[in-house]
């Protein structure tokens, strides 16, 4: 079995979604010496960096973190290229929905993470590729931008929040997934009355490529 890291580092002063206040900081408290130990803190918003979004995030009454199943942080998954802007539902056409749980879009968008354009004009599901997901039963949805919307609409979120999906933002690593399914991870903190939290996203693939 081969383990895929699909997560961006976080690191003091990284940019995060515009309009997020909150700046992440690591801080070393402690370091290494005759009598001590290395310690460190962070801060970091909970939709910063590599992280999923619940369905919590937009809508009331659902299950934050503590109580959200891990059994639906994973699960086979696919990923599918798709081009930068509006990703539309034909991208989805021949896809075998059935026997996956999780579909991953693979942009390229991942190549601009730490530059300026990242966070400018992304990549994003049209609404009609957000119900057809939803329609499909299936545990989540991934992608290696910022949102799964642009940043004037919030369509697809309360689309798949609705059926009860769950959203991987700002993936890593994309291209280093086979073509074949594989089984995606996505742990998030147990964050009392948290809608969304940072992870370390993998995928495990069976056999060698």
């Amino acid at each position: 079995m081969t383990i895929i890291d699909l997560s961006h580092v976080s690191s003091t002063g990284m940019a995060v979604y515009p309009g997020d206040e909150t700046m992440p900081v690591i801080r070393r408290l402690t370091e290494h010496g005759p009598t001590g130990h290395q310690s460190s803190a962070f801060e970091m918003g909970c939709h910063a960096g590599t992280h999923i979004d619940l369905p919590l995030h937009f809508r009331a009454g659902e299950a934050s973190l503590e109580e959200f199943p891990l059994a639906r942080c994973c699960g086979p998954a696919v990923v599918i290229d798709a081009a930068e802007g509006r990703i539309g539902p034909e991208v989805l056409d021949g896809v075998d929905l059935e026997h996956v749980e999780f579909v991953i879009f693979r942009t390229g968008w991942e190549s601009r993470w730490t530059t300026p354009e990242y966070y400018a004009s992304w990549p994003w599901l049209a609404v009609e590729t957000a119900q057809r997901l939803a329609d499909a039963g299936l545990k989540g949805v991934g992608i290696d931008s910022p949102s799964i919307d642009n940043a004037v609409d919030q369509s697809a979120h309360v689309v798949l929040a609705a059926a009860g999906l769950l959203n991987v933002e700002n993936m890593a690593n994309l291209n280093a997934l086979p073509a074949r399914p594989f089984t995606l991870l996505v742990l998030p903190l147990k964050l009392e009355g948290a809608e969304a939290s940072p992870v370390r996203a993998a995928a495990l693939v069976e056999g060698d490529d």
